[in-house]
């Protein structure tokens, strides 16, 4: 999965690794950091690796399994959100938000 989705891996692994508390109080500041930290064309290409993980429809097990074991994600999304889908969709609405100008890169 570390080929198929080489952004996503190293964003989750690397902004939500075990001590991102240390980091950040809130989730929502993790991924404002990894903004601040990435070029616009990286952030691009985790969007696009975020919708096409979406576009498969995995039922929540399956998405929850994707995220904590093939990913390297240590954030329990699911105490903040009903469910990985919202979750990554929320990620895509902050990545967007924040960087508008990213679709003509």
């Amino acid at each position: 999965m570390r080929n198929r989705y080489p952004k996503l891996f190293q964003f989750l692994g690397c902004y939500f690794h075990q001590d991102w508390m240390c980091d950040s109080s809130d989730p929502d500041g993790i991924i404002k950091t990894y903004i601040a930290d990435s070029a616009p064309q990286n952030i691009k290409i985790i969007k696009e690796e975020i919708s096409t993980l979406l576009a498969m429809n995995l039922d929540e097990a399956n998405l929850r399994e994707f995220i904590m074991d093939k990913m390297p994600c240590n954030y329990c999304y699911w105490l903040d959100w009903e469910s990985a889908e919202a979750w990554l969709n929320h990620i895509l609405e902050i990545l967007s938000s924040d960087n508008a100008d990213l679709d003509e890169c």
